[in-house]
């Protein structure tokens, strides 16, 4: 009777673009109200039914192609609650940079293109919402107002038309197999295991490119990310690869087990491995902080991939644990270039200097999230780091050796090994920023408004309440790796 509710998470979003376009006529201040309290409703609503679903009042509702369980749901809370601190962060950037509301119909318009991509199974579908949001997101990377930014859209549109050959190619033999494109209700069993190995592979990187997937995502991602205002780094970075990264398991997942899986996991997990690696050597390399930190989004994504490429229960969890706390430190670490941009006008890192000693809140929140997505102990990165570590010694890969009941293998090693690069790169970021010899221009620097400074203090809080009671967050991700975990056949 209320399955159209399915369609909630895609279609408030945009209800609120259309009053959003609406209610420029009236002043700035019953704007801003409209916006905070609708995309609050929003994160209330997404959080409001996931509770319902994991306490089994209702049962997952459906609408066509569209299917709001616990995955779908899972990355519909997540998009709407960056989205609501982006909004809230937005209002001074919006005010230094003269944006007229089209910038928030266009971030209500990613909202739902974000959600509507990770409530579906159907691969059509999927491909849709993920090329609306791909759309979308390079409209808000032009409001970066620069030569490299019209440059960063144009790559970033044109890897687009790779990804969409490759999914669509997987589609048409998807279809010739079995009649369907609805992966929910597919029927495998005619189907030989080379034509489950070749979707599998067409899925993986057709999807994974806009999930952080080496290679395509080295020549568009760090671009992107970059020369976008910096809220959209966050969002792009912080939500939707993680709801590309979803699109990608529903897609490999029935294929996973029948379709020759030792070569697959060795494949998904080997490509983990290099984003991780090559990242974070990458970041190592640059000046820029926001390319600094896109590269990092690209390792980070790594141990997301290496998670669900396991496909061990531990893992799939620590994967979806990982996706939430790289969502609160990398969302945090854009947030606060925007209010170093705004500062002191420049992201070159060795330009700036000694700002620790007035942009004091500033300079602990960057501290306390480049610990967090180093994998430092009583943070929120370490929890899930060291629960996709447990799940290779599930997925049944050898100990090489054990330290206080800490076993490691391959994956657990490598892993360790980018942890110590990605802290001694954002250590020495910090310290050249923060710590350095101070400018005399900086000298009456001070930290960012309200706006900004409030969000980012929410997501580097939610860092070290996570690190310290990982168990609040639990049930829900538990949930929601079960789900996933159901898929593969």
């Amino acid at each position: 009777m209320y399955e159209y509710l399915a369609l909630m998470p895609v279609i408030l979003p945009l209800v609120g673009a259309l009053l959003t376009y609406f209610l420029g006529r009236y002043p700035e201040k019953i704007q801003r109200v409209f916006l905070m309290g609708f995309a609050v409703v929003l994160f209330v609503l997404n959080v409001s039914y996931f509770m319902a679903l994991q306490m089994n009042i209702i049962h997952p509702l459906s609408y066509g192609p569209i299917v709001l369980d616990a995955p779908g749901i899972f990355i519909s809370c997540l998009v709407a609650f960056i989205g609501a601190l982006v909004i809230f962060y937005s209002f001074v950037y919006k005010d230094k940079t003269h944006y007229d509301n089209t910038y928030f119909i266009m971030y209500f318009l990613l909202m739902g293109m974000m959600s509507g991509l990770a409530c579906t199974y159907n691969v059509i579908v999927m491909l849709v919402f993920l090329e609306a949001a791909t759309i979308t997101s390079a409209v808000l990377i032009l409001f970066g107002r620069t030569k490299q930014a019209i440059k960063a859209t144009y790559i970033y549109l044109a890897i687009s038309i790779i990804e969409v050959i490759l999914v669509v190619i997987g589609a048409f033999i998807l279809y010739n197999e079995t009649g369907t494109l609805d992966l929910y209700l597919l029927n495998i069993s005619s189907m030989s295991q080379n034509t489950m190995f070749l979707l599998a592979m067409l899925f993986f990187f057709g999807f994974g490119t806009k999930a952080g997937l080496l290679p395509l995502s080295g020549i568009w991602l760090p671009p992107a990310h970059s020369e976008a205002p910096p809220p959209i780094s966050a969002t792009m970075s912080g939500i939707l690869l993680k709801a590309g990264v979803i699109a990608m398991v529903k897609c490999i997942y029935p294929f996973y087990l029948m379709s020759g899986a030792g070569t697959l996991i060795l494949i998904v997990t080997t490509f983990g491995i290099l984003s991780m690696l090559i990242g974070v050597i990458m970041a190592l390399l640059s000046e820029d902080i926001k390319r600094l930190l896109a590269w990092h989004s690209i390792s980070q994504m790594g141990y997301i991939i290496l998670g669900f490429g396991l496909a061990a229960p531990t893992a799939i969890y620590g994967a979806l644990f990982h996706i939430t706390n790289h969502m609160l430190f990398k969302g945090c670490l854009f947030l606060i270039t925007g209010a170093l941009i705004l500062r002191v006008n420049t992201r070159q890192i060795h330009k700036m200097g000694g700002l620790g000693k007035v942009m004091p809140l500033t300079a602990a929140s960057f501290l306390i999230a480049s610990l967090a997505m180093s994998g430092v102990p009583f943070l929120n990165g370490f929890v899930s780091k060291e629960l996709i570590y447990e799940g290779s010694v599930q997925a049944g890969y050898p100990v090489i050796f054990s330290v206080f009941g800490v076993h490691f293998t391959i994956f657990a090693i490598l892993g360790w090994i980018t942890s110590a690069l990605t802290f001694i790169c954002l250590i020495h970021v910090f310290y050249v920023m923060f710590m350095g010899k101070q400018k005399e221009e900086f000298r009456n620097v001070r930290d960012p408004p309200v706006c900004m400074m409030l969000p980012i203090l929410i997501m580097v809080s939610l860092c070290i309440i996570i690190g310290i009671y990982p168990d609040l967050l639990s049930g829900v991700l538990e949930y929601t790796a079960d789900v996933l975990f159901q898929l593969r056949i």
